[in-house]
């Protein structure tokens, strides 16, 4: 039961002065209540401090000249990197760690040869002291463990301070605001602790009458004789009886009293304030998970960024302007060996410019700074910021224009200040380099006309009519009226690939000029000239690759949207849902991710052409006029290629669309049906026949030596897949004729209805 003795003032429980003491309280002289090392026993304090310590120590330190070169060795370059009796990390730990507490550290140049320091001693504010007479700072002492103080001059110190409105010789720390906090955790505990052993009882206050002095030894006895015989949770609410005048007043507390622990909680939200870390960093605020990335980037962005910024420019001002006479090595970011972030030019980093503008305007060649971008939040932030940006590119803002004005992590292009078409791949200035057919789309053959659909031909409602129609005509009319329901995304995708070609054909050309201006080379050796006059095929898989999924999203939604209203006729918002949770299936995911790898193929085929080309050209003797014409005819005049390729991948993508959509409509069939004209395969034919009373939709087809899940299945090879024009269909009655002549009546959700439901599907990828 915990017991206050009451005389003139009440005082603490009994047993709590000492444990205050044990747990480094200072509850004496000027620094009452003061926790001298809460560093060590609130974990909180400890949290914080080690998260911003260890967030720094992950930061890099650069050393760089205002020409944006990186200084890789010399006398500074030795004394802060490759210093074996002061290593950098514990430089930066001591460093950070004592900046972070108190605001307050300092560099002590124990070895000076002249003006420029050999080591350093990095000491707290227990350790180094500043000399004040009279208000002015006339030196430092530094005061060793064992007692010895030694006296140090003004030049043999740099003092890191922080703002302290009342003192300009010390700072103001967080562990200054963090005190009261701290003790108030601490006090907290103990009513909790001593309550919960008492059974949490109320307790009582034993109050002596006016006129009766109690000694130490009195108070002493009669605590322990209470104790003794009433203390503890075993003997929690029994009477008892006091004797020899002594009031006894019992506490009013309620379970409520009890919740005193929850202070804790707020005591520790105010420690996380006063270090600025983010609660949800060290543990608390469990709820808010969630937020945990946005608190890191909050906590990176407004508290280790200034505090490293404030730390580069010491470092410049207080140790590198030493250095200022000696010589330095310095490297452009390209050839740098030492540095690890990303080899964009230094300007293009914002911690860089501005430690830069600050040496230049105290007229420092050599400065320090810490690249923040490198830290994997900010990369993310930044990726994050890059994929939402980059979007304004399709209304028309150049590309270099968006890198600068979002301080994007890429490099300015040549062709950057180039608008782009709404694809996003060619810019504008390749298209005029094209000629007109670039602008007004390849000329049609003689008696065809541009329309995206054919006009549906008129059907007769008589059932005994549609019954006599013969078989042949009404497939082909369904697979007729399936083709034209997407030759409006196949049309796009050979445009973007004919255009694709273009591109390449004036890179290959700009390469052979190169090639050939080197007459030695020419004469020497044709086989330079050849291998010099390549694509780089890294970069141009990617550019097809996006081609690619940008037009096999759209096909596969419009496919999976055929289905779903075929099969069961739902349209609209209802319509666009089922659609986007068939695409979610992994087969579709899969199926991008197979075409995306297949396609690469287009720019090794490309590359082997001009390669052979070429050879026969100089094989020839020809020159750069009969060169560049042959790849012109190669490249330039492509259409063909194209629409084969934009052929086999919209309708495969289109296939996967509709294969998804099948499954998410609940269809248990599927049948095979052809276009029945002469360049039907052979393979394609025999699966229509084998499968026309249909084939459970978990089942592959069985086609040539391939097992097909849908026509165009990315899987398959090349032979059964190519410019294949086959459809999947779904089975209601298996067998029955009935199917075919509902679809030879039905008209196919096309790429136009789907632009009318949704007018920026085309554009969003």
């Amino acid at each position: 039961m915990p017991i206050e003795i009451v005389n003139k003032d009440v005082t603490m429980g009994a047993g709590q002065l000492g444990r205050l003491w044990d747990l480094g309280l200072d509850i004496e002289g000027s620094g009452a209540g003061r926790p001298r090392r809460p560093a060590a026993q609130v974990e909180w304090v400890y949290a914080c401090l080690m998260l911003i310590v260890r967030t720094c120590r992950d930061i890099q330190l650069v050393l760089s000249t205002t020409n944006e070169d990186i200084v890789e060795s010399g006398p500074v370059y030795d004394l802060l990197l490759n210093n074996p009796d002061m290593p950098w990390m514990h430089f930066i730990t001591e460093t950070v760690g004592y900046l972070a507490l108190h605001s307050e550290v300092y560099w002590i140049f124990t070895d000076l040869e002249g003006y420029k320091p050999k080591t350093i001693l990095v000491a707290g504010r227990d350790q180094c002291k500043p000399v004040i007479r009279r208000g002015v700072l006339v030196g430092y002492e530094l005061r060793q463990a064992e007692g010895r103080r030694i006296p140090l001059f003004i030049e043999d110190v740099h003092p890191i301070l922080d703002f302290n409105p009342y003192d300009k010789h010390h700072g103001l720390g967080a562990l200054d605001a963090a005190y009261l906090s701290t003790s108030a955790a601490y006090q907290a505990t103990q009513f909790n602790e001593a309550m919960l052993a008492n059974g949490a009882a109320p307790g009582i206050v034993l109050v002596a009458p006016p006129g009766v002095k109690l000694d130490d030894d009195q108070i002493a006895r009669m605590k322990a004789e209470f104790r003794a015989r009433h203390g503890g949770a075993r003997n929690a609410g029994r009477a008892f009886l006091a004797t020899g005048g002594v009031d006894i007043k019992p506490f009013t507390h309620s379970m409520a009293d009890l919740q005193m622990i929850d202070l804790r909680r707020f005591d520790a939200n105010a420690i996380c304030a006063a270090f600025g870390v983010p609660p949800e960093l060290i543990g608390l605020n469990p709820e808010a998970q969630y937020a945990h990335g946005p608190a890191q980037l909050r906590f990176i962005q407004n508290t280790i960024g200034p505090i490293l910024s404030f730390l580069a420019s010491h470092i410049t001002l207080g140790l590198l302007r030493r250095f200022r006479f000696e010589k330095h090595v310095g490297v452009p970011v390209a050839r740098s060996v030492s540095f690890c972030g990303s080899r964009l030019p230094l300007r293009r980093r914002a911690s860089y410019r501005a430690e830069r503008v600050r040496a230049i305007q105290s007229q420092s060649g050599l400065f320090a700074w810490f690249d923040m971008s490198q830290h994997p939040v900010v990369q993310q932030a930044k990726l994050s910021e890059a994929e939402k940006a980059l979007r304004y590119t399709l209304a028309g803002v150049t590309l270099n224009d968006i890198i600068e004005a979002h301080d994007l992590p890429y490099n300015m292009q040549p062709w950057g200040y180039d608008w782009w078409i709404g694809m996003g791949q060619v810019p504008a200035s390749f298209t005029l380099e094209a000629g007109p057919e670039e602008l007004t789309g390849p000329a049609l053959p003689e008696g065809e006309t541009p329309g995206e659909e054919e006009p549906e031909p008129k059907k007769s409602t008589d059932p005994a009519v549609v019954e006599k129609a013969d078989d042949e005509p009404l497939r082909l009319r369904i697979w007729r009226s399936w083709v034209s329901s997407w030759l409006g995304i196949e049309r796009e995708y050979s445009e973007a690939m004919r255009k694709f070609f273009l591109r390449q054909q004036r890179l290959l050309l700009a390469e052979l000029k190169k090639a050939l201006s080197d007459t030695k080379a020419a004469k020497a050796d044709p086989d330079r000239i050849i291998a010099r006059v390549v694509l780089d095929l890294r970069a141009e898989n990617g550019k097809i690759k996006v081609i690619h999924q940008a037009f096999f999203r759209k096909a596969s939604e419009l496919g999976a949207r055929q289905t779903i209203s075929e099969v069961s006729g739902v349209t609209g918002d209802k319509l666009a849902e089922l659609a986007g949770q068939a695409l979610e299936r992994p087969a579709v995911k899969r199926a991008m991710l197979q075409g995306a790898q297949k396609i690469t193929g287009v720019n090794v085929t490309t590359g082997k052409l001009i390669a052979g080309q070429l050879r026969a050209g100089l094989d020839a003797g020809e020159g750069l006029a009969d060169l560049a014409a042959r790849i012109r005819e190669r490249l330039g005049g492509n259409l063909k290629r194209a629409q084969s390729i934009a052929r086999t991948q919209t309708a495969g993508a289109v296939g996967s669309g509709r294969h998804a959509g099948l499954s998410a409509a609940g269809v248990d069939l599927k049948s095979w049906l052809t276009a029945r004209d002469p360049a039907v395969r052979e393979s394609h034919r025999a699966a229509e026949s084998r499968y026309a009373a249909g084939i459970a939709v978990t089942l592959p087809f069985q086609v040539g030596a391939d097992l097909l899940m849908y026509p165009g299945d990315p899987g398959g090879s090349a032979g059964e897949i190519i410019n294949c024009r086959c459809l999947e269909l779904p089975v209601i009655a298996a067998g029955k004729a009935a199917d075919l002549i509902a679809y030879s009546n039905l008209k196919f959700y096309s790429y136009a209805d789907m632009l009318k439901d949704a007018p920026h599907a085309a554009q969003r990828d």
